[in-house]
């Protein structure tokens, strides 16, 4: 498997996992949902990709590809689905992480 479908599917695992746990925080049993126990194990599931991810990479490469990968699906993932407001920080903070990937995504 390529890096970047493995980064690829340890990013999406940490937005399902988020999400779930978003769901979470609106159930009365919170922690002790399903949605959290599910949740708290894709997160689990992802050290597992990280850990081949850096067998290969350095974690610096990798870290930023991730946070900035992870930072826009979650921002996304807020608006659209939780319909939360995305202020002019939030959206500086996006355009930074998406400039990051630029930067990263060309080899010198």
């Amino acid at each position: 498997m390529s890096t970047l479908w493995l980064l690829l599917i340890v990013v999406l695992m940490t937005v399902l996992g988020d999400y779930l746990i978003k769901l979470a925080t609106a159930l009365p049993d919170g922690l002790l949902s399903r949605s959290f126990v599910i949740g708290s194990m894709m997160y689990g599931a992802s050290a597992i990709g990280w850990f081949f991810l850096m067998r290969k990479h350095s974690l610096a490469a990798v870290g930023v590809l991730y946070s900035s990968g992870t930072l826009i699906l979650m921002a996304a993932l807020g608006v659209i689905v939780f319909r939360e407001p995305i202020g002019p920080r939030e959206a500086l903070g996006v355009a930074l992480a998406m400039a990051s990937l630029l930067i990263m995504s060309h080899r010198s």
